[in-house]
């Protein structure tokens, strides 16, 4: 295969990268697996929360490779939002000879020792998104006890996103297609042939 980089092991080295929703960017991640040589056509990616084990992009990626390759993320929680879900995701990597490489400093684990202080860390990192989540909602409540609310963040469009709202609308297609089509809400459409 054209553009394929060899690990220390005998196997390639393969990217994945993760977003949760369809507004989010890979920008960072990809970024990071580019400086590490991976080529895009190594990089596998999946659009979807952390919690679902069904992601179609890392199912194909497990495919493909083979005993002795790596898996490439630019850090842990990329494989999955809980400590079970991440877990299970290197159980199934490591049951398929697939080792795992995290780019976070901080994140290498190798032995009976690294996997402990792994499952330590995803543990921690889990408590500290509910702590986060359990905070926002008592944000919310009191705000809600006051009678206010939070006004929610508009969508950041970016200029090659309103240029495909305006061709695709000037093509006549409907807006609830265009939001469709390009991952956004409506409004997001409305407010781009505003703009």
């Amino acid at each position: 295969m054209e553009n394929t980089i060899e690990t220390a092991s005998t196997g390639y080295t393969w990217g994945y990268r993760r977003v949760s929703s369809v507004q989010q960017s890979y920008e960072r991640q990809t970024k990071a697996l580019h400086d590490e040589g991976i080529p895009e056509d190594r990089i596998y990616e999946d659009k979807l929360s952390g919690k679902t084990m069904d992601r179609p992009g890392l199912t194909a990626l497990l495919r493909i490779a083979r005993p002795g390759d790596t898996l490439v993320v630019s850090s842990l929680d990329r494989l999955g939002r809980t400590v079970l879900g991440t877990l299970q995701t290197f159980e199934v990597l490591e049951e398929a000879g697939i080792h795992v490489r995290s780019l976070k400093p901080g994140e290498q684990f190798d032995g009976i020792t690294g996997k402990l202080l792994r499952n330590i860390m995803l543990s921690i990192a889990e408590w500290e998104r509910e702590n986060i989540k359990e905070r926002a909602a008592e944000g919310r409540a009191a705000l809600a006890a006051k009678g206010e609310r939070k006004p929610r963040p508009k969508t950041v469009l970016k200029p090659e996103t309103v240029a495909a709202v305006r061709a695709l609308r000037a093509q006549k297609m409907t807006i609830e297609k265009i939001a469709e089509n390009q991952g956004i809400s409506r409004a997001s459409v409305y407010r781009a042939l505003a703009e």
